[in-house]
Formats: structure tokens, sequence, C-alpha cells
């Protein structure tokens, strides 16, 4: 039996209940991970979560070989999000972690351990099996582990005893969550208990996933303050505008329909550009980002025939190519031919006479969303100019 709670990106499942016997669960685990080691095959009673990081699991006999002192104080430095994290992960975690003979693991978006704090017998078991500062324990480097399954599943997970992949890992149990940057969507880091497979307890996963959370809401709260200080100091225009961080974050917009992040063209530069979600629009640069305002000069569409139907949108910062279906395609060979527009009637004839006019406003919102700012309505038609047909 196992405890399973809810998490917002999915099912998170402890390895064991309150008052389960650790060893007897190891020994329980053993032949289950013999059988996926040998290549047998990974029984149905393993838990899914170790089921699917047995299946995505590197290679064993990878040595671990970890950074030097200066590449990891150069990744602790560099890792700004993450260092302002530090302070919290030790003032909730680590002397519950000490009292309860576990440390605390900091690791980064790519999977290097940059910090290890506990108490100093726990910490020189963990030399033994290379779990030290600079080393880096995604799958792919040291098969199932707490910090591994935790980045690829994006969710707080434990790993017990022998569900990890190495034997040398079997007496210990990690319990790690995913840090997620709600601003991005990027992933920020990894905090982890890790110790004895004797001290496993599901209330470790569910305090590890609350202290993760807190620093999530942490690092949205940061996110929101310095898109108000953006946009405080930024001269903003006074028509239709997007106001963005040097990553696309949204900070203010007006007369623009986006979410909370455009995606930057590269080599991005001042002047005419094409930019997904926008369309056309003239880019200038402010302090800590971009402002964009809608234009339609130095635009053009060129219809790409062949097997596949697609657009190409030419702009100064170079061309964006946009894949098409069938009847979106349709439509912009239509609106192509006919330069002054076409009205709700002539776009009909491109349906069976049977087709709801909502279905036809719809596909057309949907190709709109799909090529922002290239065409207008009242009547439907391209402006920006068409070349090389």
């Amino acid at each position: 039996m196992t405890v399973e709670q809810r998490g917002p990106r999915g099912l998170i499942q402890a390895a064991l209940t309150a008052g389960e016997d650790p060893a007897a669960k190891a020994r329980s685990l053993k032949s289950l991970h013999q059988s996926w080691a040998e290549g047998t095959r990974i029984e149905e009673v393993v838990r899914p979560v170790v089921a699917r990081s047995w299946s995505r699991a590197g290679s064993l006999g990878k040595n671990i070989v970890p950074l030097d002192a200066s590449a990891v104080r150069e990744k602790r430095e560099s890792n700004e999000q993450l260092v302002d994290l530090v302070d919290l992960f030790k003032d909730r975690l680590l002397s519950m972690a000490t009292q309860a003979g576990n440390q605390l693991v900091i690791s980064d978006e790519q999977g290097y351990v940059l910090w290890v704090l506990g108490p100093s017998t726990i910490r020189r078991r963990s030399d033994g099996i290379g779990f030290v500062s600079g080393a880096r324990w995604r799958e792919s480097d040291v098969g199932t582990n707490g910090i591994g399954a935790a980045m690829a599943e994006m969710l707080p997970v434990q790993i017990f005893g022998p569900e990890h992949a190495r034997e040398e890992q079997h007496s210990w149990v990690c319990t790690s969550a995913p840090v997620v940057n709600p601003a991005t969507t990027a992933l920020v880091g990894t905090v982890t208990l890790a110790g004895s497979f004797r001290t496993a307890h599901p209330h470790s996963l569910a305090l590890v996933s609350s202290v993760a959370k807190e620093a999530e809401s942490l690092l949205l709260a940061e996110h929101k303050l310095k898109m108000q200080r953006l946009e405080l100091t930024s001269e903003l225009p006074q028509g239709e505008f997007v106001l963005v961080d040097s990553h696309g974050s949204v900070a203010a917009s007006r007369g623009f329909s986006t979410g909370g992040k455009v995606h930057l063209p590269p080599g991005l530069a001042e002047g005419h550009v094409w930019v997904d979600a926008l369309g056309p629009v003239d880019a200038l640069r402010t302090v800590g980002g971009w402002i964009f305002t809608r234009t339609k000069e130095g635009m053009s569409l060129q219809l790409c025939f062949g097997p596949q139907r697609q657009v190409m949108i030419h702009a100064a910062t170079g061309t964006s190519l946009v894949v098409l279906g069938e009847k979106h395609w349709q439509i912009i060979e239509l609106l192509s031919r006919h330069t002054h527009g076409v009205d709700a009637e002539q776009l009909r004839l491109l349906w069976p006479p049977s087709t709801p006019q909502v279905t036809i406003r719809a596909e057309i919102s949907r190709l709109r969303a799909k090529l922002p700012g290239v065409i207008a309505s009242r009547p439907y038609r391209l402006v920006v100019p068409i070349v090389n047909q």
C-alpha cells in the first residue's frame, strides 16, 4: 500500500505508508529490482513512477565525475534564482532533516548538486556513492534516483531503497521536489531530503512538496515585482503596444491579445520585425526589455505551393515559416486573389452549403491567431503584401 495525493502537476505517491516497516519493504523490492536489472521485466506491482523511471534509466555503469570546486562556485553564482531560495530551504528543512538523520541537497536545473547540507555522518556516507557537490544526478547519469526522477516527471517523488537503479544506493531514501518558475514554466532546480532508507516516511514527501510550492510562490511574487518595475520605468506609447522583459515575459500591453509570454525571435534588433503571436511590429529596446507596436512596413507574405502547404513571413529580422492545414490554405489563397477583401458569403463557398456560420467564423479566428496582424476583417483581407506567387 502507498500513500497518494494529487498535486498541481499530477499524482504524488509516497514510497511507503506511515508505520510500514522499511526493512521489510526493502526486502520485498529486492526481487523486483533484480528482475528489471537482469532485463527480464518490470513487474506490475512496481510503483508507476518507479516503473517509468526504470524504463528511462541510463547506463548503470557510468562513473560519477563531479565538477571541481571552482566550477561549482561558478554554477552557484550564475543561478541567481536558486541562490535566492537557499535560505528558505535551510530555514524550512535543514533542522528537521538533521533531527531525522537526513541531509538537505539542492541541485540546479541540469541536475548538478550545488549544496549538500546536514550531519557530517550522513555526508560522509553520501561521499561514498558520489552524492556530492558538483555531481550530476540525472536519470541518464546514475539511473533511477530522487533528483533525476523528479526532473523527468516534473513532480515530487520519493525513491526508496531498491527502487534506486544502482545497488550502492539501495540503503538510501531520497525525497525530491522540482522547483519550477511559474512565470516562465522553466525548471529552476530540485530540493531533496536524503538519508538511510530506515528514515523513510510519507510526511517527508509532503514536507518537501510544500516547501517547493512555497519557493515557487516566492519566484512568482518576485517576477511580478520585476514586471511592475519594468512597466513603471519604461516610457510607454499612447497607442497599442506590448512591453516585455528580455525573456519575453509580458509586463504590460494595450490592444494586443497575448498571454503572459511571447517568443522573441533570435537576433532581435530594433525596427520592423515579426513576432509570433503578435505579428508584424516595430521593436524598440528599453532598459530591461522591449516595446512592440503595430506596423505593416517591411513585411511580406509568400505562399509556398507544394506537398506541404505553408506560408513564409518575411521581415527585417528574418523569415518565419507557418504550416497551414488544407482549409486555412484555401482561405489564404482566396484572400491572395482578392486584394480588396472578401465578405462572409464569398468565404462560405469554401465549405459545404450546410456548414453553420459559427464554424466558419471559428476557422477564420484560428487562422488569424496563426498569422497575427496579417488578416483584417470587414471585409476579410490581407494587410501584408504577397510576393513571388
